[in-house]
């Protein structure tokens, strides 16, 4: 190629990418268009506010037996995160005082078999975790386990 064909090669490449690098293009009119987007409100968040004197949890779920868990938490512990002996002399762990085995491991006891039973993995002493495994227990007709609710007649 000679170099007068080479220089003609350059001018015509730049001719051909010059209105581009002014900001004009053939596509100019697509894709200079407004984004058009539809706003929409969020969904409904799924959470329950447990509550009762002094003491109040918001859980990120839908709690199907709130009323039940109200009364036992306010009976077993007036919504207090608390670990402490149960009349049964075993320590109890939560604001549903899951009750330990006799190896006194936090999370053994009822929150273990619990836990193996309906596939759940918490700890007794994070409210939100309690709540849940509680309301699976009462959906699922383990409501006795609890000593308050033979104390309040919640069967």
């Amino acid at each position: 190629m000679t170099a007068t064909a080479a220089t003609l090669k350059r001018i015509y490449a730049f001719l051909a990418f010059f209105p581009f690098s002014l900001g004009f293009s053939p596509l100019y009119g697509i894709l200079s268009r407004p984004a058009v987007y539809q706003v929409l409100p969020p969904p409904p968040a799924s959470y329950s506010v447990i509550s009762g004197h002094g003491w109040g949890y918001t859980v990120p779920f839908e709690v199907k037996n709130a009323a039940d868990i109200e009364k036992l938490i306010q009976c077993e512990s007036q919504g207090v995160n608390i670990s402490r002996p149960d009349s049964n002399r075993r320590m109890s762990d939560g604001v549903l005082q899951f009750n330990r085995s006799p190896s006194d491991v936090l999370g053994s006891g009822t929150w273990s078999d619990m836990e193996r039973r309906f596939n759940y993995h918490g700890s007794p002493v994070v409210p939100a975790d309690a709540i849940h495994l509680a309301d699976l227990m009462i959906s699922n007709g383990f409501l006795e386990r609890w000593t308050c609710s033979k104390i309040l007649k919640l069967h």
